[in-house]
């Protein structure tokens, strides 16, 4: 008796195991064959879902679910589900789960303490960047985030050399500070065509950030006081969150598809961040040999107060967008830097045309900022540290706008 019983128990979790063995197997196979149609479909080229009215949509879940309406109106739309619990995780327990060392320093005073003293210290002394060493596992103070160079787009490629910037260019009335020995004649320039041909059909943009923590100001009240941070690695507080509003207008205003990148590159500390980001596009550029433009977005700074730029657009506060063009004055290879000029000044005309006083003079600088890569590359400062996430994501509209026009060769 007790021998069938025990020979009715074992085949009893045989056949349990086998179930749960054979029901893993098809639901890996399920994925498989999911992810298989899901390529064939997109490498197809068919627009599935194109007639889908994506405000109506997002309208009837907002009228269903309001959370949706709130987390998409409070500025944090690109962010998913699981990015808002990691927040919540950090608020409550001061650690990142995308950072390891704030775990470590969560759960250990001893290594916390060590980390945040003696090891900063460390790494202090051993870097050679123009910025201090910034750790985010801590409340910052103002001095851990104080920059002390002018802009963010500081000399990092080379020796600062001693290049006059007596030679101030303009092209009607779109003004052009020229930090470069080189006399550059806009008109001539001017004279051809855009070399950028744009198909709409595989990724054609790269949004990326050399500065990828560089943030703004979340109270206008916060401005040049002290203890203000000015760097953040959450991603709805710094440039990221400018690279997606574009990301998105350009997919959903004028049909272009883009690879937005997030990766941090200056944490933690700015050297070496245009070398790493250099290796970050390079790489997509690799994978996706069809796009044409890539976009670095930033945000300008001073040395002594928060910069603050901003001017009225329909009504509505709207940070000031300025164009940075590198060169090869420093001797690094950039052949085509004046194609990149030219894109600067035609984006630059349309956006003083459609909306006066957006724009800051455009600057040539003598670095090259891995403007080398195509001849549609561009640096923009979108706003500075002393503006409001809502004022730079007013200006993206406009920008994407002038970029759209370009695209659809307008």
């Amino acid at each position: 008796m007790k021998k069938r019983y025990r020979h009715k128990k074992a085949k009893r979790i045989f056949f349990t195991v086998l179930k749960t063995i054979s029901v893993m197997g098809l639901a890996v196979l399920a994925i498989k064959i999911g992810v298989a149609g899901g390529n064939l479909l997109y490498n197809s080229d068919k627009a599935i879902i194109a007639s889908i009215d994506v405000d109506n949509y997002r309208s009837a879940l907002s009228n269903s679910l309001p959370i949706i309406d709130t987390i998409y109106n409070s500025g944090t739309s690109s962010n998913s589900l699981s990015g808002h619990v990691k927040g919540l995780l950090n608020d409550l327990f001061h650690f990142d789960l995308n950072d390891p060392m704030t775990i470590l320093n969560a759960q250990s005073s001893l290594f916390n303490n060590y980390y945040n003293s003696d090891y900063q210290k460390l790494l202090a002394e051993n870097s050679t960047s123009d910025y201090k060493r910034f750790n985010f596992s801590v409340i910052a103070k103002e001095e851990d985030y104080a920059d002390p160079v002018i802009s963010s787009i500081y000399v990092e490629e080379s020796e600062e050399q001693n290049i006059n910037d007596d030679d101030a260019v303009s092209y009607g009335k779109i003004a052009i500070n020229n930090d470069t020995k080189y006399k550059i004649d806009v008109e001539e320039i001017m004279k051809e065509p855009l070399k950028l041909n744009f198909s709409k059909k595989d990724p054609e943009i790269l949004i990326y950030h050399t500065h990828t923590t560089e943030s703004y100001l979340k109270d206008i009240s916060k401005l040049n006081k002290e203890g203000v941070q000015t760097r953040s690695s959450d991603n709805r507080l710094n440039v990221v969150r400018v690279g997606e509003e574009l990301a998105q207008l350009f997919r959903k205003e004028y049909g272009v598809e883009v690879i937005h990148n997030a990766a941090v590159h200056d944490y933690p500390g700015t050297s070496g961040a245009y070398g790493r980001s250099l290796n970050t596009a390079s790489n997509i550029l690799k994978s996706y040999p069809s796009i044409k433009m890539v976009i670095d977005v930033h945000r300008d700074a001073l040395k002594d107060n928060q910069l603050r730029v901003v001017t009225d657009i329909n009504g509505k506060k709207a940070a000031k967008i300025m164009f940075v063009v590198g060169t090869d004055a420093t001797g690094l290879t950039h052949p085509n830097w004046k194609e990149n000029l030219k894109l600067a000044i035609t984006l630059q005309k349309k956006l003083d045309n459609k909306y006066p006083g957006l724009t800051r003079p455009i600057l040539i600088s003598y670095n090259r900022y891995n403007q080398h890569l195509t001849n549609g590359a561009m640096l923009v400062e979108v706003g500075g540290d002393g503006n409001l996430m809502s004022e730079c994501l007013e200006s993206s509209k406009y920008l994407a706008e002038v970029i759209g026009e370009v695209i659809n060769n307008k």
